[in-house]
């Protein structure tokens, strides 16, 4: 009677053909998934749209990984140069100067007395074009009715500029412009002329004032316009 009622027992257990009950076998199968699963997020291989970090990863971009985003020949269209550089001519039309601009690495009066003898000089320790600050240019007046040297001549109609008159440093195939602000005469003795860049992009022009005294000299002041490729 024991043994009978024994067999009864396992056979209500187990299925006829002998397998595991179908819900036995996906509740093992979602088991095994979802070890799976924690195992690859914790080396970062679970989609986002599984673990719902699609979004958090759209929220930030490194500007580094973006294309450039401005338009080609931005440089000549805006005026802004990456790049320093050294003037190679000036011209002014309205009093008809056009000469070679010398860059002379001397701060020595006898050096630059003989270098003005060529033509105009940027000082040294003055700005660059292409960068912040005051560039000074300087070279020689004369109101003798003839010399031998017209470099003597160079900055002679200086004077004669008036606000808004154009001034052009030519360098490196660019134009760089500038527009006068000022013209006054001033005494050698109680005069400087301020280089930093606090001053903004602007051009000093000096040379004597050889009506006025020994000791004269007429500066020049323009602001930076614009910076433009030649044609």
């Amino acid at each position: 009677m024991t043994s009978h009622v024994s067999q009864i027992k396992h056979e209500k257990t187990l299925p006829a053909d002998g397998q595991a009950p179908k819900r036995v076998f996906f509740a093992a199968i979602i088991m095994i998934f979802f070890s799976t699963l924690s195992a690859a997020d914790s080396i970062g291989f679970v989609p986002c749209g599984i673990d719902d970090t699609c979004s958090e990863a759209a929220e930030t971009i490194a500007l580094a990984n973006l294309p450039e985003l401005g338009p080609p020949g931005l440089e000549q269209a805006t005026g802004v140069q990456a790049q320093t550089t050294l003037p190679e001519r000036i011209r002014i039309p309205a009093i008809d100067l056009d000469l070679p601009v010398q860059n002379i690495e001397s701060r020595d009066l006898a050096v630059l007395d003989e270098a003005l003898k060529k033509g105009p000089i940027r000082y040294v320790d003055s700005a660059r074009l292409g960068e912040k600050g005051n560039m000074l240019i300087f070279g020689h007046s004369s109101r003798l009715p003839v010399v031998k040297n017209q470099m003597y001549k160079a900055f002679n109609r200086a004077s004669e500029l008036s606000v808004g008159d154009t001034i052009t440093l030519e360098s490196e195939g660019k134009d760089y412009l500038y527009s006068v602000i000022s013209v006054r005469s001033v005494d050698v003795s109680d005069t400087t002329i301020d280089l930093s860049p606090t001053q903004g992009t602007k051009l000093t022009l000096v040379t004597c004032d050889t009506l006025t005294g020994k000791s004269a000299r007429y500066v020049l002041e323009a602001d930076f316009v614009g910076a433009y490729a030649h044609e």
